[in-house]
């Protein structure tokens, strides 16, 4: 009977150090750099909230993005993008976002502020100011002459309106741009000196639209894209387009209610950009508001200095201390709100770190006031219960 062979310690050593060579290799604690996904749960309470919203108000779809202390941590997307094709809302759809447009053109003109290549100050037709005497026929009066970029971000340029007090924003809805500020320039009417009260009037953005697209020599979108859009990593934003044909990848069908029921694709939106136009889904929309507001939670795009320019008021009554330049103030809150037919949107910031984003494709009739004022104040109280209740449910990630 042979003796059995002699195992060397050497040898032992070497299967033993190939061994844990062989584990660190397939272990992915070790191995893997990439964090764990961070998987969002549902959260019944949040949920609960927006479907009842929508129940009661009638509104299809709904697309929602909060953000604690700088990290999205819950973005939800609830009903129908497209009732008629049954298709589901998803968190990838984007949505017209109506008069939350303005933030974007008042934070496009801030960024000019910033550069050093406008001023607040700086007044907008005549000799000397920005537009000069480029658009309409008639000579312009004094009112028109002491038109600053303040008064069109602030809503006290005293009206763009016509004889009944229309704004002059939606008439002849055939022309382009140029045609219309042409038209509107020898038509609107500024009833009080600029400067003197708050009057909300669309066109005011308009106008404030073409200073950017003269100051850069490009146009509105493109601006935006170069300067803040593209870096913040905004890829869904685009302008809207009014005939439902044309509606873009990924966008929501709209859905009025009332006597606003029908006008959802009759109206030139294209003219609506600096004001109305723009398409954005709600954690897009998000990013961009958590960019200008002022917390260190993630940097923004508008420095301490532009910042407060940014959200000054334009003072007393009649004028309004609470409107910014494309952004309003209410007690600790920030927000900004926006209604075409079918559409509702809304951002709204809070002090404590809260921030939310909420989005519908169906809105109500605003032809009729007194059902309107229900809506809306529904929608408000929404959105700051959203902001202070239930903070201890959401998980901690980012999924920006």
């Amino acid at each position: 009977m042979k003796p059995s062979k002699i195992i060397r310690p050497a040898f032992i050593w070497t299967l033993l150090v190939a061994a844990s060579m062989l584990w660190t290799a397939c272990d992915p604690k070790e191995n893997d750099p990439t964090p764990p996904l961070q998987t969002q749960k549902d959260i019944d309470v949040i949920d609960s909230k927006i479907i009842d919203f929508m129940t009661a108000q009638k509104i299809p779809g709904a697309s929602l993005a909060i953000s604690k202390n700088g990290k999205l941590v819950y973005k939800k997307a609830y009903g129908k993008a497209d009732v008629e094709g049954n298709i589901d809302m998803t968190t990838k759809h984007r949505m017209r976002v109506a008069s939350v447009s303005k933030t974007f053109t008042g934070v496009a003109i801030m960024r000019l502020v910033q550069a050093g290549q406008l001023s607040l100050d700086d007044r907008v037709f005549g000799q000397g100011g920005i537009l000069g005497s480029e658009f309409g026929t008639k000579a312009y009066n004094d009112r028109i002459l002491n038109v600053t970029v303040r008064h069109l971000l602030q809503m006290t340029t005293g009206g763009w309106v016509l004889a009944n007090d229309r704004d002059a924003i939606d008439f002849n809805p055939t022309m382009n741009n140029i045609a219309f500020f042409n038209w509107m320039m020898d038509n609107a009417l500024l009833k009080h000196d600029p400067g003197t009260r708050y009057w909300y009037v669309n066109t005011n953005y308009f106008v404030a639209a073409r200073i950017i697209e003269k100051v850069t020599g490009k146009s509105f979108y493109q601006f935006m894209k170069d300067d803040f859009l593209t870096p913040l990593g905004i890829n869904s934003a685009v302008f809207g387009k009014s005939a439902m044909a044309n509606l873009h990848p990924d966008e929501t069908k709209y859905y009025g209610q009332g006597g606003t029921k029908g006008f959802e694709y009759n109206l030139n939106i294209e003219r609506r950009d600096g004001d109305g136009g723009l398409v954005i889904n709600a954690s897009d929309l998000l990013k961009f508001v958590l960019a200008i507001d002022g917390n260190p939670s993630r940097p923004d795009i508008l420095n301490a200095t532009t910042y407060q320019q940014f959200i000054q008021g334009s003072g007393p009554s009649p004028l309004n201390p609470n409107f910014g330049n494309g952004i309003v103030k209410w007690n600790t809150r920030y927000y900004f709100y926006g209604a075409l037919p079918g559409t509702r949107s809304s951002f709204m910031t809070e002090s404590n770190g809260m921030a939310v984003v909420l989005i519908f494709n169906g809105n109500a009739d605003y032809t009729n006031g007194p059902v309107y004022n229900i809506f809306a104040q529904a929608h408000q109280a929404l959105l700051v219960d959203l902001l202070n209740n239930n903070l201890n449910a959401y998980q901690d990630i980012d999924q920006f």
